[in-house]
């Protein structure tokens, strides 16, 4: 995979020395053994193993591109553009896409298992799901006996996200307020001054949410709940009690330069990162992710207007209200500053 990716002979060598040189020892009862040779490669934590990983990886996409020219597999068509989409990848995540026919799951297993044959990697079956949307359980099955993997049932999570849950609803929110509850837990008894709170909050409450709140709208109610908690933390009082706050959490929230204590107002934090969406789609015309999103939903152009479109998903209405929704007097248009480029996308 080196030698077709393009490095050169003697990078390939400085790889291959890292992989066959290691040595390690074993310590039996404190004593360490005389030292032997790893025969299976760099050992586990290894800060290479992900970089290697991804090159052995991309041996998937080879088969996935020949199977395609071949006419073994049609991937799924999205929108109206009709974006192919066959496999997408991340690090040792793998999502085939496709039409639901016996002939696809075929040769999805062989795929997987001449990639096996060739990597010495192992497809762990265990973790593995299926599902056709809009068909019958029993397709289902059979599908899923013919891969030897389990059912995928939804809402589901993928790389930590929830995929078709409604993030309208606090039950998707509430293991975030669950961690921020008990990362809180060991300092409540500490005698930690103002600023101590204050970098509590700033680095450890506000950063829990921060995987979430880049794809998903927070409620009403999650956020007050938040504040509710960083507010209570803040002038000392604990979950059921109330001391007095001297200051309006607003005037908290601002700037140090401005007055305040420079703590994140999450409400405004999770609008503007929802709101570089519609900044990514504009800079990064042309990608996949982005080209999925044009055929389905029409593109950042979209999400500046105000009207609900048919078939919209809950995520896409969420941007467009955060978006602007049109108004040139709203907080997005505001913080435009166009500037002309090569001119082809502005009418003089």
């Amino acid at each position: 995979m080196l030698n077709r990716l393009g490095f050169c002979e003697k990078w390939r060598g400085w790889i291959q020395e890292c992989l066959t040189s290691a040595e390690v020892s074993v310590l039996v009862n404190g004593s360490p053994t005389s030292e032997f040779r790893t025969q299976r490669g760099i050992r586990q934590g290894d800060p290479l193993a992900p970089f290697l990983f991804v090159v052995v990886a991309e041996g998937l996409a080879g088969p996935m591109r020949s199977a395609m020219s071949k006419g073994l597999f049609l991937g799924y068509r999205v929108g109206q553009h009709r974006v192919l989409v066959n496999l997408l990848q991340y690090a040792d995540d793998t999502i085939f896409f496709g039409e639901p026919s016996m002939e696809n799951v075929l040769t999805i297993k062989c795929i997987l298992r001449c990639y096996e044959l060739i990597s010495g990697l192992k497809v762990n079956f265990h973790k593995s799901n299926f599902r056709i949307l809009g068909s019958s359980e029993i397709q289902v099955l059979r599908f899923a006996v013919v891969l030897n993997c389990k059912i995928l049932h939804f809402p589901f999570r993928y790389l930590g996200i929830p995929i078709g849950d409604n993030p309208r609803k606090s039950t998707m929110w509430r293991p975030i307020l669950d961690k921020i509850i008990n990362k809180l837990a060991p300092w409540k008894d500490k005698l930690i001054s103002m600023a101590g709170r204050v970098c509590i909050i700033n680095f450890v409450l506000t950063a829990l949410p921060l995987y979430f709140i880049p794809f998903f709208k927070m409620p009403k109610k999650v956020v007050n709940n938040i504040i509710k908690i960083q507010r209570a933390y803040l002038w000392g009082g604990e979950e059921d009690s109330r001391k007095v706050a001297w200051v309006s959490w607003d005037k908290i929230c601002r700037p140090k330069q401005n007055g305040g204590l420079g703590i994140k107002n999450i409400k405004l934090f999770n609008e503007s990162l929802l709101g570089k969406w519609r900044w990514n789609l504009f800079h990064q015309q042309g990608k996949l992710w982005a080209n999925i999103l044009k055929s389905k939903y029409g593109g950042w152009e979209i999400l500046g207007g105000a009207e609900d479109g048919h078939n919209e998903s809950i995520w896409w209405r969420d941007l467009k209200k955060i978006c602007g929704g049109g108004a040139e007097s709203s907080w997005f248009a505001r913080s435009l500053r166009w500037r002309l480029g090569k001119g082809e996308k502005i009418r003089f």
